[in-house]
């Protein structure tokens, strides 16, 4: 959609997507302490620093596809995530980096500012005569910043749910987005 009206529903979609999400996750059943106990899962393990992970990840700025998350120091993460599929009449790509300022951290909850850029870009095939094929291009970079919570949910693995006012560049938008992440610690 690229009207102001439509835009402005995709935004709240995305807000009531986001919220609903939080609350979803952030429901436990047991208590933190109860997890960590249970699992052995906790943030601030000496023991087990948990330092890198792997996983998938699905935003506008950080990227859709497969991702990586690496500590720069204690305090700040970068994530890398980007993906490719292609079929014979679309082809698309994508890749985005984020950085993460952890603000708060206990067992199993981290509550973080992000600021990222992500780049997609979509190739449409028009028209097929013969040997020669036509393709519309449509490009895209996005740029953003906002906050969010990762879970800890067992020993290793986490869910990353964040909430960002994203930047379009495809049409001059600034609207609010969730994005989100299922990581695999080691």
């Amino acid at each position: 959609m690229h009207c102001g009206a439509g835009r402005k529903t995709e935004s709240k979609i995305g807000v009531t997507c986001f919220l609903a999400a939080l609350v979803l996750v952030a429901l436990p059943g047991l208590s933190d302490n109860d997890l960590a106990v249970a699992a052995g899962g906790d943030w601030n393990r000496t023991d087990d620093v948990m330092a890198g992970a792997v996983g998938l990840h699905a935003g506008k700025i950080g990227g859709l596809g497969l991702a990586y998350k690496y500590p720069v120091l204690w305090w700040l993460y970068a994530q890398a995530a980007g993906g490719i599929w292609n079929t014979s009449a679309n082809k698309r790509h994508n890749v985005g980096f984020e950085f993460q300022y952890i603000l708060r951290q206990d067992t199993t909850k981290r509550l973080y500012l992000a600021a990222g850029v992500g780049y997609f870009q979509h190739r449409k095939r028009i028209d097929s005569n013969g040997n020669q094929e036509t393709f519309e291009t449509s490009k895209t970079w996005n740029s953003g910043f906002g906050v969010g919570i990762e879970l800890l949910r067992g020993e290793r693995v986490s869910v990353q749910i964040e909430g960002d006012f994203t930047h379009e560049s495809d049409d001059g938008d600034f609207i609010f987005l969730p994005q989100v992440g299922v990581f695999l610690y080691w």
